[in-house]
């Protein structure tokens, strides 16, 4: 791997050194199995692409800031230099051909406030990005404070994820195998895999890797152990048309997460739900009135309850 990764740096090594010389570029870096980094877990082999990312130094204009990029991007379009290349080509390797993809940013843009970093991204450039060029490593202070507003982001995601979850890994999916079919169920099953693998990052405060990398990191930064990730492979195994392996599924995937310390037992659920909506459904959050059919249909307000609830 390792022996592959340096000749994939070799083939890429014209093209790195001419974007060194160019004067509009602030920062270089290489990213995902093409990057050395302590906390890049990731792995090159011949299917890889050789990722980097280069971060340009192109004045941008307060009021010309939009949500999406390319919007931006088009209206600074006569500020970029020329000799920005496409995003994806090939190079030639000793396996073959290589294909390269050239990630492109505007520093100013990216610096912006209103510019929110998903967790992918943080992931990318914090954990599996390498700089071989960054002017005052100003690139790289910017990323430790999109990471850092990303983390803090993440102790809401892992409350979201857990009240899913509570809904997600049982109830829903044998409720929608009932309603309109068993392979429905077990989609919805599927989708809480992912879930449960989004809530062990978010709670271990660890950034979610890229869809591609997010099982296999599991594993390789000692998130869960090997007879935790059987538990998921188990989960994974899938007849869309029984609903015996729907409910075996069920069981595999709840066992994972008791192992892992999420309780799911019928109290601690009613204890998820019931603070997960007040702190994001009621506005007036655990204080929201109450809605009684006796002795006429009305609303109790909080204050009207008496030691009711």
């Amino acid at each position: 791997m390792e022996n592959l990764r340096m000749q994939a740096r070799a083939a890429a090594g014209g093209l790195l050194d001419t974007l060194k010389t160019m004067p509009e570029v602030q920062a270089l870096y290489v990213l995902s199995s093409s990057a050395v980094a302590p906390r890049n877990v990731t792995r090159f082999s011949t299917d890889s692409d050789f990722d980097l990312a280069v971060i340009l130094d192109v004045p941008i204009k307060e009021d010309e800031w939009r949500s999406r990029p390319a919007d931006t991007y088009a209206l600074v379009r006569d500020r970029l230099p020329a000799w920005i290349p496409e995003f994806s080509f090939h190079l030639p390797v000793p396996w073959g051909r290589m294909e390269v993809n050239v990630h492109q940013l505007l520093f100013q843009y990216e610096a912006d406030p209103r510019t929110t970093w998903n967790s992918d991204k943080c992931d990318a450039y914090g954990n599996k990005g390498e700089p071989l060029f960054d002017r005052e490593e100003a690139f790289a202070a910017l990323i430790s404070h999109k990471t850092r507003e990303q983390l803090q982001r993440l102790e809401g995601e892992t409350h979201r994820l857990h009240n899913r979850l509570t809904w997600d890994v049982r109830e829903i999916p044998l409720r929608m195998a009932r309603r309109v079919g068993v392979p429905t169920g077990h989609f919805v099953l599927s989708g809480a895999l992912d879930e449960v693998v989004d809530w062990m990052y978010a709670r271990s405060g660890q950034l979610l890797p890229n869809m591609k990398w997010k099982l296999y990191s599991l594993g390789a930064l000692g998130l869960i152990s090997g007879e935790q990730e059987n538990l998921l492979i188990e989960a994974q195994q899938c007849d869309p048309l029984s609903m015996v392996d729907l409910e075996r599924r069920c069981e595999a995937l709840s066992e994972f997460c008791r192992v892992v310390g999420m309780d799911l037992s019928p109290r601690a659920i009613e204890a998820v739900r019931k603070a997960y909506q007040q702190a994001n459904h009621h506005l007036l959050g655990g204080e929201a009135s109450v809605f009684a059919t006796l002795p006429s249909p009305r609303f109790v307000p909080f204050g009207e309850r008496g030691g009711s609830s």
